[in-house]
């Protein structure tokens, strides 16, 4: 008797478990439900209106209206006047009117005074001397002739002319004529239009320095003349020549 009670115990405890267990988990399926629905809101039951806030407007109102056209500016010329129109005449008319058709007015000239006239000076085309730093294109100075600009000529011109006084001067004449110090020469020469060297001028503190200058200036070669303006010149260079005398 006590085995079946005791089996009936255990029988109504897990039915009663079990029915828990099924409530629980309702409970939590509703409370899912409730939290997490979507509510369905239905248009037509909504009355919305939308309030806009006035506008005070005191301007002018403009109505759109088609841009026209730009009007194309006509060329008018003038009719041709067709053949048919021209006034023919006959050439064997003799014409008597001529004084008015053929109208000659004396013009009026006053007599020109033989004495008056003046010749004029008859133009001499004189050699234009240039400095050598104020010339267009400087003399060329043979071996610088494929150098580009007139500043590297320039430069060329020098170098040359300062390599052959070094080479050709007489320093000894100095020391031989009992100079002593510093000696300076200046000297200045004319690069003429055919390239040539004229006009040389020497002041040096001997005599005998000044035709050694003078010697040594004679050995430069031709040359290429200088241009001013397309047109060949004189070109004027100055040369200086000092060098010590050791005693």
């Amino acid at each position: 008797m006590s085995n079946k009670h005791d089996a009936n115990v255990r029988k109504s405890t897990l039915v009663n478990f079990q029915i828990g267990l099924i409530a629980s988990l309702l409970f939590t399926y509703v409370m899912f439900e409730v939290y997490t629905a979507t509510p369905i809101v239905n248009d037509s039951d909504m009355n919305l209106t939308i309030v806009e806030p006035d506008v005070d407007w005191g301007g002018v109102y403009k109505i759109y209206e088609e841009p026209r056209p730009k009007e194309v500016a006509r060329k008018y010329t003038k009719p041709v006047v067709t053949p048919e129109e021209f006034k023919i005449i006959d050439n064997n008319t003799e014409i008597t009117d001529s004084d008015k058709v053929f109208k000659n007015e004396p013009i009026e000239s006053t007599p020109i005074d033989p004495s008056s006239i003046i010749d004029a000076d008859p133009i001499i085309d004189e050699p234009v001397t240039v400095p050598f730093i104020a010339v267009e294109d400087v003399p060329v100075f043979p071996g610088c002739e494929m150098l580009g600009t007139n500043k590297e000529k320039a430069a060329c011109f020098s170098e040359k002319i300062r390599k052959i006084v070094s080479r050709k001067f007489n320093t000894e004449l100095g020391e031989k004529y009992g100079l002593t110090g510093v000696q300076r020469i200046y000297a200045q020469f004319d690069v003429d239009a055919n390239g040539m060297i004229k006009n040389i001028q020497v002041r040096a503190t001997h005599p005998r320095l000044k035709k050694e200058a003078q010697r040594v200036i004679n050995l430069f070669p031709q040359m290429t003349p200088g241009k001013q303006r397309g047109r060949a010149v004189t070109v004027k260079y100055q040369l200086p020549i000092v060098f010590k005398i050791q005693n």
